[in-house]
């Protein structure tokens, strides 16, 4: 049974809470996301360097991204989600170390911070149902989505502006701040939490394991196909960071500040998406929001990509940043809530593990593309490419989530 104190989701304490953390959180993260490669990039002067940082975080995930939704499935998702955030405050303090001629901590801090968000995103994830009625979670999920885009307006142009004026150091110091609150205001989290996984922990028939797991998942089309959709799109957000500097370096003559504040506009249509969806949540199936999400993506992608043949006046790729951030939250919005409302709770942490090491895979294609590409071909042409795996995102959502869980529903209604 859920917290909720008077049948409204913002009456409800602990997903208020929840959602403040995440908030604090999120805005580390983005900061750390921005910061860590600009740093890189701009000291070693090599998309390949920057691209690394990347793929470094990509290999831990295809690596260890199952066992760590397994992980999350078996334990309380509470305690996990305060220890994993301490553990991450603790593992950024070797960027202490990193300077012009010794970049090699940044990598390791890259990787400690991705073994431990295999943890804790999982356990976060499977943390929202448990605290909100299932009626609520498309408009949970935007709520969720609006202080992302929060979060992204206050940390994607601080991490440019943080690395370019105080470096590591203050990337640091307001990192470690965001994880500790994340921790704090989860200890207040009332809602059990307790694993809902039983049996023997000594095989892999155990309820709580990776192959168990995988069975139930592949059992179900619709969550196959999820899987596949998430893994082209991960490979789509993969290519994008380092093409997007040098996009704003060489197209738009650019620096850190540029880059952060062009990103951090995003946040504006990802609030208005947001809003939108929150009034019509009841009326909005999550799958077809995945899917409308993915097309206007492509959509706008192609045209911000493509305006430096017409112009390079800074205000236009702000306003088409901007309007990138509506069809992105609407697709991590209907993400969200598909995978939730399709997998059984029981199994979410693991989906969202495998989610994380099969995208990753296709992260790590569209990664290493990039950094060998980058510094020998035209930026547009290469950029548009990442547009068109966004349009096939819009396609695959529709054949193989849409109609299989429109077929689904057709049954049962027949039975």
């Amino acid at each position: 049974m859920t917290a909720v104190d008077d049948g409204s989701l913002w009456g409800n304490r602990d997903f208020r809470l929840v959602l403040g953390g995440g908030l604090i959180n999120n805005i580390g993260d983005w900061l750390l996301t921005l910061a860590l490669p600009i740093f890189v990039f701009t000291e070693s002067g090599s998309g390949r360097n920057a691209a690394a940082v990347f793929l470094v975080e990509l290999i831990v995930e295809v690596l260890f991204g199952p066992y760590g939704g397994s992980l999350a499935d078996r334990w309380d998702l509470r305690r996990t989600i305060i220890s994993t955030n301490l553990l991450q405050a603790v593992a950024l303090l070797p960027l202490l170390a990193v300077h012009r001629d010794r970049l090699w901590p940044a990598y390791v801090v890259a990787a400690l911070q991705a073994i431990l968000q295999l943890v804790n995103d999982p356990a976060s994830f499977a943390l929202v149902p448990r605290v909100v009625d299932e009626s609520q979670l498309v408009e949970a999920n935007a709520a969720n989505s609006t202080a992302s885009s929060l979060a992204r307006l206050i940390g994607a142009p601080l991490g440019g502006i943080a690395v370019g004026l105080g470096g590591l150091t203050t990337v640091v110091v307001i990192d470690v701040v965001s994880f500790v609150s994340v921790a704090i205001a989860t200890m207040f989290v009332r809602t059990p939490t307790s694993s809902l996984a039983r049996g023997a922990p000594s095989d892999d028939d155990r309820p709580s394991s990776v192959a168990t797991g995988w069975r139930e998942i592949r059992g179900q089309p619709a969550l196959v196909g999820f899987l596949v959709v998430e893994t082209m799109a991960r490979l789509a957000f993969a290519m994008f960071p380092v093409l997007f500097i040098k996009f704003v370096i060489a197209e738009l003559h650019g620096g850190g500040a540029a880059i952060g504040i062009i990103r951090g506009c995003a946040a504006f249509g990802g609030f208005a998406a947001s809003l939108l969806v929150i009034r019509f949540a009841k009326r909005s199936p999550p799958e077809k929001l995945m899917m409308w999400g993915y097309l206007g993506f492509a959509v706008v992608a192609a045209l911000f990509i493509n305006a430096p043949l017409v112009t390079d006046a800074i205000w236009v790729y702000l306003v088409l940043f901007a309007l990138s951030g509506l069809p992105n939250a609407t697709s991590q919005i209907g993400t969200s809530a598909t995978a939730q409302l399709l997998c059984p709770p029981e199994v979410l942490g693991r989906l969202s593990g495998i989610s994380s090491a099969t995208g990753a895979i296709g992260a790590a294609i569209g990664t290493i593309a990039a950094g060998l590409l980058v510094d020998h071909l035209l930026i547009i042409p290469l950029f548009d490419v990442q547009a068109l795996v966004y349009l096939s995102c819009g396609i695959a959502t529709y054949a193989l989530i849409v109609r299989r869980t429109s077929a689904t529903a057709a049954g049962v209604r027949d039975v």
